[in-house]
């Protein structure tokens, strides 16, 4: 714990309280997920399209950038699968099992959630360690993940399987890339640059997020952690 809450006032800034919202095994998970994705993007574009070919001159050429991508493709499966079992298990199957879970309360959050994407608060009951609005991101990125995989896996090895499933293959990869893409951008801008809900990012840096924070968007969850040794001032 110590050491977290050094890491936590060395990135957080300021002087207020905190609840530690991600363990570091969480993190990781999430950093090594992010990272592969936009490498797997950047390539994946670069090989699809000649408008993004002069992108792979940074990975070596074309047939580098092949090379790249499988071998990040292999990351992005196995490491964060490994998580499961190894590190924080225990917080990624809670995190896996909260995704399908969609409460009353979830889905007025959703119902709420476009005012709140454009700027807004919207009015919605008190939300656990995932909202309504994270746990539809989460349902995009586990079935796109599921999707890029299997696909890939038939575009890798299309040898094997048969020319009409290899053909539907292809579409199938792009549109799930297309579609976690824009997940990932709304996500992006929710996290880094709306100003109702971009103190989440610490929670992905040092793991803490304010206590404001944490009431107002997951004041279920604050509720069921306050007085706990998560909770520390600064």
């Amino acid at each position: 714990m110590a050491a977290e809450d050094r890491q936590g006032k060395g990135l957080a800034g300021g002087k207020q309280e905190r609840v530690l919202r991600f363990t570091r095994g969480e993190r990781f998970s999430h950093w090594v997920h992010a990272i592969s994705f936009f490498l797997l993007l950047i390539t994946g574009l670069g090989i699809l399209s000649l408008w993004f070919r002069p992108v792979l001159v940074l990975f070596g050429g074309v047939q580098a950038a092949r090379v790249i991508h499988r071998v990040v493709a292999v990351i992005f499966v196995v490491v964060v699968a490994a998580m499961f079992f190894i590190g924080d298990p225990r917080y990624h199957w809670e995190w896996l099992k909260s995704a399908f879970t969609l409460t009353k309360s979830d889905r007025q959050h959703v119902g709420a959630f476009s005012k709140e994407f454009f700027g807004g608060h919207g009015e919605y009951p008190p939300q656990g360690k995932f909202n309504g609005g994270e746990k539809i991101n989460s349902l995009l990125t586990i079935f796109g993940s599921i999707f890029i995989t299997l696909s890939g896996i038939i575009m890798w090895f299309r040898g094997s399987f048969p020319p009409g499933v290899v053909r539907w293959a292809y579409p199938v990869h792009d549109l799930s890339m297309f579609v976690m893409t824009a997940a990932v951008i709304g996500h992006m801008y929710l996290g880094l640059l709306h100003p109702d809900s971009r103190a989440s990012i610490f929670g992905m840096l040092n793991g803490y997020v304010p206590v404001k924070f944490a009431k107002s968007h997951h004041a279920a969850w604050y509720n069921e952690v306050k007085g706990t040794e998560n909770r520390f001032h600064l």
